[in-house]
């Protein structure tokens, strides 16, 4: 059992934000120039050093924007940070749960982990968050890497689910692993077109229906479902999914099991929707909202529509279908639960995005918290030359200071809810994230820096409460210091191959081959992932390509200039992780589409309609993936890790 977790009071909204329609900065334009001690006060370093490790000075008009965007009236304290029975200079005042009752004790001594509001003589109001220093540590082990989506069984409706997952913790479990990690399974909006990105989700906090498993839905065999599922699952003769065809069929089908269910519903969803109060009912708002205008862009709406507190009247007019989303939610959640039980002692890792999208409904439930005119990005660097733009509006830190960091808690609550460990997507988000000028090329981005102290001390409270460790992942730019205090607090690093050497890997890191947006073994080692940049006509460093590709080669004795077919493809994969079962770091990975012999990268970076971004499936149903001789192989291969 898990313990039992407070829930967070309402913060007040801050005061003097940008409005959704601001305009991005003209680089070209002149400005006047801020002060560096101004723009330092606001987090907005006025300059940076980037992956090459050389000192960059972002533009002026872009300096000025941002202090123009970040700037608040309101003055908001960061959190005092403490250690629980720890003495804490700072904490001189009257001390108080969340519920406002004062907590008794000595004065100066930090409570026990959680939060609580300080109220000091002079009548300020504090945040104060009593954290462990540090966070929970996993066992030397290994496991599986899974895209979700892509991990279709037989019974699957085109599309890997909370079904697939239950059968691949359980075989992950059978086979001695330790670990699973999943892509991100936040929301999409329910529009016509679905996003494909998982990275790119309508809210970080609620979960995707797409991976519902209808037919193991409660109250699913009280109805007739026969025609849905043999459409669902003649999708899957397809290897690309086609999420439109598959949320009209799982909504159809859960609009039929809520019309026979939604007047005698268990008493457990009737708790668990009351437990989740207004948020629930904010976010199934907007479903319907976006259901009713065909689209997910609020900033198109109606004006009474596009904000949460003057939509009331459309809830209550709509409140079944409301009721219904909330009650899809409830489904979604409870099939999470039970796939991340059903491995046993095996962690499944949620991984959280860097952010949500502009037409979201995390965008308009927090649009006092965001900044609309920039996009989160990241600086050129050796493997992206142009840099990257993600299309992700970042959160105002003065404004999520000012709320309490209420948006960032309940997501970390929420994605530790059933899972064992949470990996944390360009963990440099806890630290500064890279604003870019909307319409704008990432050369015109700046660096805004965020409360690090007090959302570290988020995640060790809130990991504390659940027994789960947490992995950052920490690769491209990362500022001095950044892996320094990830050591420190106990958060693991993140490693992959392909980027640095397997030898070199430090100890207290989750390791893996590849990233989701670098090439297979299989992919590599048959030079098909070159075929298909050239392909498209991304630029790569094609000699650097084929230098990994005949070290590869080499390290499973296989000539590089000869046929390369399944037996070769085969041998390579066990090479690559006969390597990484002996490295150093903590936590190995084997990607399913290793396991499975997948040539084709899941995303392309810096790509729209050239590749089929976050689409392809698995070639093979994956209870046959994770029963085939490669799967066993390489379960042998890791499995020896945990002896050494």
């Amino acid at each position: 059992m898990r313990a039992a977790t407070p829930r967070l009071s309402s913060a007040p909204r801050p005061a003097a934000v940008p409005t959704p329609g601001a305009m991005p900065p003209d680089p070209r334009a002149g400005s006047t120039a801020i002060p560096t001690e101004a723009l330092a006060r606001l987090g907005i370093p006025a300059t940076y050093v980037d992956a090459l490790g050389q000192v960059q000075t972002p533009p002026a008009p872009t300096l000025t924007a941002l202090a123009a965007a970040i700037g608040s009236s309101q003055s908001a304290e960061h959190p005092l940070v403490c250690v629980p029975g720890q003495p804490c200079d700072d904490l001189v005042g009257d001390l108080r749960d969340l519920t406002g009752i004062t907590l008794e004790g000595p004065d100066g001594i930090a409570p026990a982990p959680g939060y609580y509001h300080l109220f000091t003589p002079d009548g300020r109001r504090r945040l104060v968050i009593s954290a462990p220093d540090q966070l929970p540590q996993p066992a030397r082990g290994w496991g599986w890497a899974v895209q979700l989506y892509a991990a279709r069984s037989r019974a699957s409706w085109g599309i890997g689910d909370f079904g697939d997952l239950t059968t691949i913790t359980r075989a992950a479990r059978d086979s001695g692993a330790s670990t699973v990690l999943i892509s991100p399974v936040h929301a999409a909006a329910p529009v016509p077109e679905q996003q494909s990105s998982p990275y790119s989700p309508t809210s970080r906090q609620w979960l995707q229906l797409l991976h519902i498993a209808v037919g193991d839905a409660p109250g699913a065999a009280e109805v007739d479902l026969s025609d849905l599922a043999h459409a669902g699952r003649a999708l899957n003769t397809v290897r690309k999914i086609d999420r439109d065809t598959v949320w009209v069929l799982k909504r159809t089908a859960l609009e039929r099991i809520w019309a026979a269910t939604r007047d005698h519903l268990p008493a457990e969803h009737d708790a668990w929707v009351a437990e989740r109060g207004q948020d629930l009912t904010r976010f199934a708002t907007w479903c319907v909202l976006a259901e009713n205008y065909g689209t997910s862009n609020w900033q198109e709406w109606d004006e009474a529509d596009q904000h949460p507190d003057t939509s009331l009247e459309f809830a209550a007019t709509h409140a079944e279908r409301v009721a219904f989303y909330a009650w899809a939610q409830w489904i979604a959640d409870s099939q999470l639960a039970a796939a991340c039980a059903a491995g046993g002692e095996v962690d499944v890792v949620v991984d959280i995005a860097v952010g949500f999208d502009s037409c979201s409904a995390d965008a308009w439930a927090n649009q006092d918290q965001v900044c609309f005119a920039f996009e989160v990005g990241c600086p050129p660097d050796g493997h992206n030359i142009d840099g990257q733009k993600w299309g992700l509006p970042p959160i105002n830190p003065v404004a999520l200071v000012a709320t309490d960091l209420d948006l960032f808690i309940k997501m970390v609550r929420v994605a530790l809810r059933h899972a064992g460990a949470l990996r944390i997507d360009h963990v440099m988000q806890l630290w500064r994230l890279f604003w870019v000028p909307s319409g704008g090329s990432a050369t015109q981005g700046a660096y805004v820096n965020y409360p690090t102290e007090a959302m570290l001390a988020v995640l060790r409270v809130e990991a504390s409460w659940s027994g789960a460790w947490v992995v950052g992942e920490d690769m491209g730019t990362v500022a001095d210091g950044v892996r320094e205090t990830m050591a420190d607090v106990g958060m693991l690093g993140y490693r992959a191959a392909l980027r640095l050497p397997v030898d070199k890997f430090p100890e207290a890191v989750m390791g893996a081959s590849s990233t989701h947006d670098q090439a297979t073994i299989a992919g590599t080692l048959t030079g098909s992932d070159t075929a298909d940049l050239r392909a498209i006509g991304k630029p790569s460093n094609f000699e650097a390509l084929e230098q990994v590709r005949r070290e590869l080669a080499a390290a499973a004795g296989i000539d590089p200039d000869g046929p390369i077919g399944p037996d070769e493809v085969h041998r390579a994969i066990l090479a690559q992780y006969r390597r990484l079962s002996a490295c150093k770091a903590r936590v190995v990975l084997a990607s399913l589409d290793d396991v499975g012999a997948v040539a084709e990268r899941p995303n392309m970076p810096g790509t729209v309609a050239q590749w089929p971004n976050w689409c392809l499936s698995l070639p093979r149903p994956v209870e046959d993936i994770l029963a085939e001789p490669l799967a066993r192989d390489l379960a042998d291969v890791l499995g020896a890790r945990c002896t050494q």
